[in-house]
């Protein structure tokens, strides 16, 4: 059965903007294996001093080139204490448009993100971090219907002042995958020194969406500015004719500038696969973003990702059709220091950190942007997404 234009639309529409809202969720534990065209191993590593065991991760391929030789070398290494816990927030908006002829579809949403990574074992090849989210705010609009809003840290108010006898909000059924999450550790990761996932204890890759791994890779010799390194990776899309093709991509990274041992690194993400059919260029526009992210050289972590999408396909779906895509992600690390475990921390799977001294890890500021992402409750207007500096793909 065919379907109408408006039909059509809408489908498009809503697929990218629910896509939008799972996006944070997903791909902050993203790590891509599959996508880089390996299986991972089936085998599983059970850690030392912990009861949960990590599934293997293949390595993945990696290349780098360095910079002028004249220029001061930078070993770029991530460094972790046990008991170490991460805060960040990560405010995610995204806005979408469909057009066939004069019929126009738009779809918007919202999410902001309190997340942790609390490190719970760490040794000289390699450390194990929970991953987990704590709250989420979302928001979507559809058009010009009635904005749907959801925000677990304003649920749990309000289920404090009441008498217990009301029921407790649902969230909408939209956003009910990813409430679930809140509160729960989502994946356990093990990474090396570099950044590179060595294993993890969710059974299945989540799907990777323009955003790099949970990690930056970092290089493996000193670097200077100008030098660049990158990672593989590919996707299966869908043909007309019912077939699939693969489509290949690398990430980019180039070390910008070192100013306060803070590195500046941009990031890219490129196709390496002709891409001539706008109805395959509209699948992978959801994957192509750039941005810059800073890493804190002396103390070891990234501290900051921001990144933009900025994509419009002509002809996606026949003469007439226009698909435009604009998002924008930042990310930023709010707080590090040592945290004792708590009575909820040790419901987990893992070991309690060895370590429960409460000594702090000042975060060091971001030069460019000195202050993080405010938590603000989450409002109207979801369709109003700042302009990026990134180009349009126009056909």
């Amino acid at each position: 059965m065919r379907l109408s234009k408006k039909m059509r639309l809408s489908k498009q529409s809503k697929v990218l903007a629910i896509g939008s809202i799972g996006f944070l969720i997903a791909s902050s534990v993203s790590i891509a294996d599959r996508a880089f065209g390996q299986s991972p191993s089936q085998a599983v590593v059970a850690q030392s001093g912990a009861d949960l065991e990590l599934r293997k991760v293949d390595s993945k391929g990696f290349k780098e080139t360095q910079g002028p030789e004249t220029q001061e070398k930078f070993l770029l290494r991530y460094k972790f204490e046990p008991g170490t816990v991460l805060r960040s927030e990560v405010l995610h908006l995204s806005k979408n448009g469909t057009r066939i002829n004069s019929v126009l579809q738009e779809a918007s949403s919202r999410t902001l993100t309190e997340k942790s990574w609390h490190v719970v074992k760490t040794d000289q090849e390699a450390t194990t971090f929970e991953y987990r989210v704590d709250e989420i705010e979302l928001a979507q609009q559809f058009g010009q219907s009635e904005e749907i809003r959801y925000s677990t840290k304003e649920a749990g108010k309000n289920a404090q002042k009441g008498d217990g006898k009301e029921p407790a909000e649902k969230p909408p059924v939209q956003f009910a995958s990813a409430v679930e999450t809140a509160g729960k550790t989502i994946s356990t990761i093990q990474i090396d020194h570099r950044g590179m996932v060595v294993a993890r204890s969710d059974s299945k890759d989540p799907p990777h969406m323009g955003m790099g791994d949970i990690t930056m890779p970092l290089p493996a010799e000193p670097v200077g500015v100008g030098a660049t390194w990158e990672v593989p990776r590919e996707m299966r899309i869908d043909r007309k004719d019912g077939s699939s093709r693969l489509i290949k991509f690398r990430e980019l990274f180039k070390l910008e500038k070192v100013s306060a041992g803070v590195a500046t690194v941009d990031v890219r993400s490129e196709p390496l696969s002709a891409i001539a059919d706008p109805a395959e260029e509209a699948q992978v526009m959801q994957q192509l973003s750039n941005g810059t992210i800073q890493f804190d050289i002396d103390a070891g972590r990234m501290i900051s990702k921001e990144l933009a999408w900025d994509h419009q396909v002509v002809a996606f779906s026949g003469p007439g059709s226009v698909l435009e895509y604009s998002a924008r992600l930042e990310d930023h690390v709010v707080s590090a220091k040592v945290e004792p475990r708590t009575a909820a921390n040790n419901r987990t799977n893992t070991s309690p950190a060895q370590s429960s001294a409460a000594q702090s890890s000042a975060v060091k500021p971001n030069p460019a942007k000195p202050n993080p992402v405010k938590s603000n409750p989450v409002k109207g207007n979801t369709a109003k997404v700042p302009s990026s500096n990134t180009k349009s793909t126009k056909r």
